[in-house]
């Protein structure tokens, strides 16, 4: 694994233990009676919003996805050791077919807070139908930011994303940047990457990358972060929370908790 996502900036694991997926299914279908089937729902925006929002605070309520890695730690804590932090929230993305407006456009987690030291799991709740998956440009992991800049918004939806909005909480921005690598791209690095269900793509939250969907289904997806905890990160405070701490790290901090208590007289 290691010198894969070294070379071309991810991989895609297989997760021995699909129960919590499946867990993650039936939160999602209590909101959404036929998540793949939505887009031919007439939603507005607002609703549509609400309902992921909803079906992302029950995964949430019962901590599926850290569930989830937690019952597949192995080849995680291979590549970045025991001590782990994961995103507090998670993304849930529920696009539909050939909606640009469900999408965020090339870009790079580096240009929003993330550091290099940050990776992400991105992984299909559900099955990808042919052309829907996540879009990386190979081995951009390796090439440096220049000219990070602000871009004008295209897109009708996305432009009306404000910071704290809803769509904002979800994962949509409402700040877009570029730099030279996406506007001189090799067409050729790009891959489509389309995991099975039990399935994810681990890849540097530095790599270029983006989401599709051309298939004539939904694509239900989740991302979620994660980094060794001493790895800066320029993200907000509560960003990230404990997902495994090796035996040392939970003596030293089970010391310096009871040095803390000393010193306050307690």
């Amino acid at each position: 694994m290691s010198d894969e996502i070294f070379k071309k900036g991810y991989t895609i694991l297989d997760f021995r233990n699909t129960i919590c997926i499946t867990a993650i299914q039936e939160e999602i279908k209590k909101v959404f009676s036929s998540p793949i089937e939505l887009h031919y729902q007439k939603l507005l925006d607002d609703q549509r919003l609400n309902m992921i929002k909803q079906a992302r605070d029950l995964i949430l309520e019962k901590n599926l996805v850290k569930k989830l890695l937690l019952d597949n730690i192995d080849s995680l804590t291979a590549f970045m050791g025991l001590d782990i932090d994961i995103q507090s929230g998670i993304y849930l993305r529920v696009s539909r077919p050939n909606h640009e407006s469900d999408f965020i456009d090339w870009h790079r987690d580096t240009f929003y807070g993330n550091s290099q030291w940050e990776l992400n799991f991105w992984f299909p709740v559900f099955p990808l139908e042919k052309g829907a998956g996540l879009m990386v440009v190979e081995g951009s992991h390796l090439l440096p930011m220049a000219n990070v800049r602000y871009v004008e918004e295209k897109n009708e939806f996305r432009k009306q994303v404000t910071k704290g909005s809803l769509a904002s909480i979800l994962g949509y921005q409402y700040a877009p940047k570029s730099e030279d690598s996406i506007s001189d791209m090799d067409l050729s690095s790009v891959k489509l990457l389309a995991p099975k269900v039990g399935q994810a793509v681990f890849f540097f939250g530095h790599l270029i990358h983006r989401a599709q969907n051309c298939s004539t289904k939904m694509r239900v997806s989740i991302d979620v972060r994660v980094k060794h905890m001493l790895a800066s990160t320029s993200t907000k405070s509560g960003y990230y929370e404990p997902l495994t701490r090796s035996a040392m790290t939970n003596c030293i901090e089970k010391m310096e908790s009871i040095e803390k208590g000393a010193l306050c007289g307690n």
